[in-house]
């Protein structure tokens, strides 16, 4: 099976961890991750819990069984656990030191799997683990939206499909880095990815795009479009010339015409998209509590109250009556990243986000300018994608979630394969006699073809 699903990893070099076992263990761990930390198995309840702690003690077992080139990992990845380990530091200040140790414990632990699996599989397996892991979890949905097989209800409150996750906009996002994880699975080359794989991504494409709908979710359902012509945009390469040209000249129409028909027919752009989707101008309250979350701030602007001291804290009672007032009854969160880690560890934990917003960019920047490669033109797409998901939901800023581990994932498996590139002296792509590289061409004998990075 993992043949077919182009993830069964090359085995490592050392002695210790060469057996299929521990090759199987991997790829476990990497399912099982990816679909804890989807929000799919919310309904297990305590299953879920055990499956993370599970996910916790494997990777302690392998980051031991390879500790000295995981430590040399971790000092090139140092920039990334500046934001969990600035959340550690904040029980110091905090105004619920447990419940910001315990929730701060869980955000680095995530940082630790995910950077392990950045730096055991390559940017390529990972994305096709994507594809896989959330074509499942929104095909259970699609089951649960046609027959109400699973005891628990198919619609939210809002009317939007919510299929085996918690909330319409959890099954929103899924579908939203499905489609596009399967976009760039469909522009890899043949060495990449197999065609039965292909064939049944490109199946699944149809009934991501449906999920999407269904699930109303208004964030994910407006990013489609343009993040969908960013990748286009950012792989070009990969695409026929003839192809790409009709696509941009049929988006330069759409993005220049359909406002000005919008306008003069008399139609407000902005208030039809939310009265469709049943939003107003505060975005369902979001103003509101953006609002209660600078007043906080502004008490504690450098160190913050506490990493998600601000939910449990009574000092804060009050604040937190303001918040459900204003909608946060389902979620305590401000649903905005920036103003949630600005109230729990002030302007030192947003410089933290914000390095490793900068370096997962840098990276895969680098990436894709070197090497032409399709997932790195999907990573800064995904990077988009959360940064906007994250400005307006409940993400990025606490540990077990999906973003966190795919974000944290990419950055970590883009520099590795850059390493792997230049420790064999190998150029990623044969070059042409133009002096420009033909990624449609890989060299036969490249040992950076193999899905697991080697050391």
């Amino acid at each position: 099976m993992t043949q077919f699903l182009d993830i069964s990893p090359a085995p490592m070099p050392m002695q210790q961890i060469t057996t299929p076992f521990w090759a199987l263990v991997d790829v476990g761990l990497l399912f099982a991750v990816m679909l804890v930390s989807s929000d799919a198995l919310i309904y297990l309840g305590f299953g879920q819990s055990l499956i993370w702690l599970l996910c916790y003690a494997l990777t302690l077992l392998r980051v031991l069984m390879n500790w000295p080139l995981v430590f040399e990992m971790l000092m090139r990845n140092k920039v990334l656990f500046a934001y969990p380990l600035t959340c550690l530091a904040s029980v110091v200040w905090s105004q619920a030191p447990a419940e910001t140790m315990v929730s701060a414990f869980q955000l680095t632990i995530t940082f630790l799997i995910a950077s392990y699996l950045g730096w055991r599989y390559s940017l390529d397996v990972i994305v096709k683990a994507v594809v896989v892991v959330l074509s499942i979890t929104v095909a259970l949905s699609l089951l649960h939206w046609a027959s109400g097989v699973f005891p628990w209800k198919v619609y939210s409150n809002a009317g939007g499909l919510v299929g085996i996750y918690s909330h319409k906009n959890m099954l929103g996002q899924r579908a939203l880095f499905c489609a596009l994880a399967i976009t760039a699975t469909l522009l890899m080359a043949r060495w990449q990815t197999s065609l039965p794989f292909k064939a049944a991504a490109f199946l699944s494409l149809g009934g991501t795009v449906l999920a999407l709908a269904l699930s109303r979710s208004m964030t994910s359902v407006l990013l489609l479009p343009p993040m969908v012509a960013l990748f286009i945009i950012l792989s070009r390469r990969h695409i026929p010339s003839q192809l790409f040209t009709a696509l941009a000249i049929l988006s330069g129409l759409a993005i220049a015409l359909v406002p000005a028909a919008l306008v003069m027919a008399g139609i407000d752009p902005v208030q039809t998209v939310l009265d469709s989707v049943g939003k107003d101008a505060t975005l369902t309250g979001r103003t509101q509590l953006w609002s209660v979350a600078a007043d906080v701030s502004q008490e504690h602007p450098i160190f913050g109250v506490g990493y998600s001291a601000f939910w449990a804290a009574p000092e804060f009672a009050y604040e937190r009556l303001l918040t459900q007032h204003a909608g946060a009854t389902t979620s305590v969160s401000f649903h905005n990243f920036i103003m949630e880690i600005l109230v729990g560890c002030g302007w030192l934990g947003v410089l933290s986000i914000l390095a490793i917003l900068l370096t997962s960019w840098s990276r895969l920047r680098i990436y894709l300018a070197r090497y032409q490669s399709v997932s790195a033109a999907l990573g800064l797409t995904i990077l988009a994608a959360v940064v906007i998901t994250s400005l307006l939901g409940p993400s990025f800023y606490r540990g077990h979630e999906f973003m966190i581990v795919l974000i944290i994932a990419i950055t970590v498996s883009a520099q590795e394969d850059m390493r792997q590139y230049k420790k064999h002296f190998y150029p990623r792509f044969p070059v042409q006699a133009s002096g420009r590289r033909d990624p449609l061409k890989p060299i036969e004998t490249d040992p950076i073809t193999s899905t697991s990075h080697s050391y």
